[in-house]
């Protein structure tokens, strides 16, 4: 105690009790200075040194960061939680070496941090939304901390593995913990520093014997000290909030009472014998079945359906007492009209059991939706008086009075199509590589057979006004989407199928959207059944070219992959230049996935969570991709035809005009590297072979395309690959000669066509149909002389007026396109544009090919040439040669 508080005790006073051993003496201080010693009952609280034993020490300080390591569970902060981790286990290091001394096994307590820690990380790690959403930081955190905690607890494989096998319960309490548990709550520890103070009091009050020198009056001493000791408890219970000590007393009276009475109850309940328990939120709906009436089952129906969307609403217990309507109606027998309308309100119940938009639907819960709406079906052709629809108004609605008509309020075809969507969903977010998905594609033969039971239902009654005309459209469509990207054998049942569903749809009116989308299918059906002729002709006439940038996001996808489809098929017949036309508008952007809805672009910034959410729920199922592998390979194929000629017409040509930008940087990267070695995927394959065509070496170039690497890779995926790589090798042969012939004008002066018969492996007629078609076009400046069966080769340089002059005319063609862009109206498409063209670029598009400007040119002028300049000047100065040869 401080000499201060002691008052006026003197200075032999003080070193008397100093020199005391450390038991309590009450010292009775006169009446004058009695405040300073009632302030000197504060030694009690102050701080005391306390020696602890060195396993006490490391076990509360494992305690600690274990409580700190908990709080950053239950905010999430992994970063705090992995440096709370590290400082963990430097504290159970420390607790080894103490550990080992004392002979002391692991703490369980430690062990069940490991496994709670452990656990937690793995489900957040298991959670990819929640990962996704973290910061950076956390992120980074998480991945360090979960590949530290599996490589930390392999030292405790033994111990984690003994506690999962047998795990505490929850509030467990280790002997370990016992020790500090009473200091970490706070609650215990007033009773024993009230005894602590009686015990010293008791004492001091004792001693009254061994104390009499001390005091001068015992009367009065004995009054203060009674005195002191009521106000120091009035003061205790003015400072603080609440008297803890009476509680748990309160607590442990009630339990005990509680006992008490559950024991009686069980006594009671053996002597009376068996007793019906019944679990909360199970009860039935009518106990007593035999006094159910149509009025009570309505009014029971209607509360069931007033707890409907609430939250405090079991999804699952609500869906079961649908059910037991359900199952009481038909056992009351109280008509069709009562069985549909409860029927309809089920399948609303299992379309709401996921309240998640984003998430997909079970499929066993889908299976089951199905299963519903097609009872509702079969009950409703059974039942054909029952009317369900749209038109059908609440005043109007009577489902339970049988001298009226049944008309309910509902959508068949809003049914049907959900089911769809929930379906798509399903796709979409399994495993496309899996069995699982399989399983789950079994289920699309299932919503077949429901869709063809709904379009005969909806034929049925199309003559009653049951349906408007966007059900009826709704149907059909449906029909018309799960089976046009199918091949089928039968092309010619198909077709009329196809054919009758698309009419039932275009004879509607105000469906300007499904007759889009009717046709869009339509078209792709006939390119994928090789129908090439009535696919173009249908995509002309409809003028979807014009219309479809104002379409929704789902059109212009499905419109793409029309494109791409039609593409190939025009390769397929062997027309190169209709092929490049249809697949470059996807191919140059390098962006054939993300338009193609077949995968998700990587995250951009400018992009919110609504927009790559609404993206995700456009991509098309796994099994109705387009192979982009086989496009791009198809894509490539057709620029090399066409772009390998082009290049060997125009090659000092440095204004030419690029028919694929994409092809031209393939073919620049080639050159550029330093080492070329064996093709390895298709890409490489075509460059390759395009380096081949340009020397003229054909049988290279076919040896590159068509191999036993690219017969698995490409050619093996299509239905007819004998024919298509008969046509891929008739077309490197004659574009080859057309490449040698142009390369090589220069060099030669005639040339014999029976060496190019003999070369190229091609008929006469052929060759002499191939250089016939250079000459006309004037791309080969050369004449045929028949007797000597020779091709002439002509080399006329041009003069500097030519050369002038043909400049001139490059300037001023392109002015006259610069102006023409000008004067066009900007922002719409530019819809028929002749009867050569079949597809026409759509402008306003970043997905056009580099700075290529759209050309409305036909397929069959062959033109070749691609801008001024080059060997124009050759047939155009055959008068000037004549004029010079004349003068020589």
């Amino acid at each position: 105690m401080s000499k201060f508080f002691k008052g006026g005790s003197s200075s032999s006073e003080s070193s008397d009790s100093d020199s005391s051993d450390d038991v309590p003496v009450n010292r009775q201080p006169t009446k004058a200075k009695a405040d300073f010693n009632f302030l000197s009952e504060s030694e009690d609280e102050s701080p005391k040194r306390i020696v602890r034993a060195s396993k006490d020490k490391v076990y509360d300080e494992l305690k600690e960061n274990i409580r700190l390591s908990r709080n950053a569970e239950k905010i999430k902060d992994f970063t705090k939680l992995l440096t709370g981790f590290e400082s963990i286990s430097k504290a159970f290091d420390k607790a080894k070496t103490v550990m080992n001394r004392e002979g002391l096994t692991i703490p369980r307590f430690y062990i069940r941090y490991l496994v709670e820690l452990e656990d937690f990380i793995n489900a957040a790690w298991d959670d990819k939304d929640a990962r996704t959403s973290l910061s950076k930081v956390n992120a980074k955190s998480l991945s360090a901390i979960r590949q530290k905690i599996r490589k930390y607890n392999r030292d405790f494989d033994t111990e984690i593995s003994a506690y999962r096998e047998g795990p505490d319960p929850v509030g467990y309490v280790s002997d370990e913990e016992k020790d500090g548990r009473g200091s970490e709550d706070g609650k215990d520890d007033v009773a024993p520093v009230a005894e602590s103070k009686k015990q010293k009091f008791d004492v001091s009050s004792g001693d009254d014997d061994e104390d009499d020198d001390w005091s001068t009056d015992s009367d009065d001493t004995e009054s203060d000290i009674d005195l002191e000791g009521k106000e120091m408890e009035d003061l205790r219970k003015y400072f603080l909030k609440s008297t803890k000590s009476d509680k748990p007393v309160k607590k442990r009276e009630n339990k005990e009472d509680r006992k008490h009475k559950v024991e009686k109850q069980r006594q009671e309940s053996d002597d009376e014998g068996w007793n019906v328990v019944q679990v909360m939120g199970e009860k039935p709906l009518f106990p007593n079945k035999n006094d159910i009436t149509i009025e009570s089952y309505l009014k029971k129906f209607n509360e069931v359906n007033m707890i409907r969307g609430r939250k405090s609403t079991n999804s699952r217990a609500h869906l079961r007492y649908l059910q037991e309507c359900y199952d009481i109606a038909v056992e009351k027998n109280f008509g069709p009209g009562v069985l549909v309308k409860v029927r309809l309100t089920i399948i609303s119940a299992l379309f709401e059991m996921d309240t998640k938009t984003n998430t997909a639907m079970d499929y066993n819960a889908w299976n089951k939706t199905r299963e519903a709406v097609t009872t509702l079906f079969d009950l409703l052709k059974e039942h054909p008086n029952v009317v369900v629809s749209v038109q059908t108004n609440d005043e109007e609605e009577n489902f339970h009075q049988e001298d009226k008509p049944y008309r309910i309020n509902g959508s068949l075809a809003l049914l049907i199509k959900r089911l769809d969507d929930e379906l798509i969903k399903i796709f979409q977010h399994a495993d496309c590589h899996s069995t699982d998905y399989i399983e789950k594609l079994k289920g699309e033969r299932e919503l077949c057979i429901l869709i063809e039971k709904a379009q005969a239902f909806v034929d049925t009654h199309l003559q009653n006004n049951i349906f408007d005309n966007t059900e009826v459209a709704t149907i059909y469509l449906l029909r018309i989407e799960h089976l046009y990207y199918k091949y089928s054998s039968n092309e010619r049942e198909t077709e009329q199928l196809m054919d009758m569903l698309c009419k039932k749809i275009y004879a509607l009116k105000n469906v300007m959207q499904f007759r889009q989308r009717a046709m869009l299918c339509q078209i792709y059906n006939h390119a994928l059944h090789d129908r090439w002729h009535k696919a173009k002709d249908l995509l002309l006439m409809s003028h979807l070219q014009a219309i479809v940038d104002h379409s929704d996001a789902a059109t212009q996808v499905l419109y793409n992959r029309t494109i791409c489809q039609l593409g190939l098929c025009a390769f397929r017949h062997g027309m190169i230049r209709e092929a490049h036309q249809g697949l470059s508008e996807i191919q140059n952007t390098q962006r054939a996935k993300e338009f193609l809805a077949q995968g998700v672009p990587p995250r951009q910034v400018d992009k919110t969570q609504e927009q790559e959410a609404k993206e995700r729920s456009l991509q098309v199922p796994y099994h109705m991709h387009i192979n982009l592998e086989l496009l791009e390979c198809v894509y490539l194929i057709c620029s090399m035809l066409l772009e390998i000629p082009n290049i060997a017409c125009h090659e000092y040509d440095a204004r030419r005009r690029l028919l694929s930008r994409s092809f031209h940087y393939q073919l620049k990267m080639s050159e550029k590297s330093p080492l070329i070695g064996p093709p390895e995927n298709t890409r490489e394959h075509v460059v390759a072979a395009s380096r081949a065509m340009l020397k003229g070496d054909w049988k290279k170039c076919r040896d590159y395309i068509i191999n036993e690497k690219m017969n698995a890779k490409v050619w093996n995926l299509f239905r007819n690959s004998p024919q298509v790589k008969e046509m891929v090798v008739q077309r490197i042969q004659e574009e080859s000669l057309r490449t040698y012939l142009l390369m090589y004008s220069t060099v030669y002066i005639t040339v014999s066509l029976d060496v190019l018969v003999e070369s190229f492996e091609l008929p006469k007629q052929k060759v002499y149909s191939v250089i016939s078609k250079m000459i006309i076009q004037e791309e080969l400046s050369a004449t045929l002389d028949e007797p000597t069966n020779c091709l002439i080769m002509h080399r006329i340089e041009p003069t500097r007026l030519q050369i002038a002059a043909l400049s001139l005319t490059d300037k001023l063609g392109q002015l006259t396109e610069n102006n023409e862009q000008i004067i066009e109206p900007r922002g719409t498409g530019r819809g028929y544009a002749g009867a050569g063209n079949w597809y026409v670029q759509r402008r306003g598009d970043d997905r056009t090919g580099g700075d290529e400007k759209p050309r409305q040119r036909g397929f069959h002028q062959q033109d070749r040439r691609g801008g001024g300049g080059g060997r124009k000047w050759n047939t155009n100065n055959k008068n000037t040669y004549k004029h010079q040869h004349q003068m020589a």
